[in-house]
């Protein structure tokens, strides 16, 4: 996964932030920019659509061989938008202030659905140990230090952060939000044991296999 740092310094990070900068480019406008052979620029970006970070598209024109354009996928996008998550918590956090409990348990039932379809959509694997793996790799590439472990019974998967922390700590609804959208995803029972807001060092979930 791709950090912050990542789309400072590396080879992927320039090539995204061009594109994110530029829009649709050829290989050859890509190794102009950058200053670096076409191999390399072919060879990180081959990466980068494995990640699906970028998208590829071949075009025709009327003489000559077919060419790619590349460009940034929705997902490639996300990594130049993290501002918004302290926007969306803001918003939450007001739309919890007026909301009537009611309609509250209402937006967090719909959010976590929202989670859970999200979550599931991207954890194509069939085995719990893989989805779970799925869900480790998202909640990383948000920043989020996640730690799994198996047990006899169930596995352990530890959050070292919390997304959620400022509105948690008054509307500790968020959390049952967040097990819902794991369950959803995971198609298992999902347990909070261990809490941040409880003096804890990280979040702690136990999945039943």
């Amino acid at each position: 996964m791709y950090d912050d740092v990542q789309l400072d310094k590396s080879p992927a990070g320039q090539i995204l932030r061009l594109l994110q900068q530029r829009g649709e480019l050829r290989i050859k406008e890509i190794e102009a920019a950058l200053g670096v052979t076409a191999t390399a620029v072919r060879q990180q970006l081959n990466a980068l659509v494995a990640e699906e970070l970028v998208a590829r598209t071949m075009v025709r024109e009327k003489r000559g061989r077919p060419h790619a354009i590349y460009r940034l996928s929705e997902k490639g996008q996300a990594l130049f938008a993290r501002g918004y998550a302290n926007l969306a918590t803001v918003l939450l956090e007001e739309i919890l202030e007026v909301a009537e409990p009611e309609l509250a348990q209402k937006l967090f039932r719909r959010v976590s659905a929202r989670l859970g379809e999200q979550y599931a959509g991207q954890m194509p694997g069939e085995a719990l140990s893989e989805r779970l793996e799925a869900l480790e790799k998202r909640l990383q590439s948000h920043g989020i230090i996640t730690q799994v472990d198996e047990a006899e019974e169930l596995f352990v998967l530890t959050e070292y952060g919390c997304p959620y922390f400022r509105v948690a700590q008054q509307h500790r609804e968020v959390c049952e939000m967040e097990i819902e959208a794991m369950e959803q995803a995971l198609g298992t029972e999902v347990t909070l044991c261990h809490s941040q807001l409880d003096g804890h060092h990280g979040c702690q979930f136990q999945v039943r296999k």
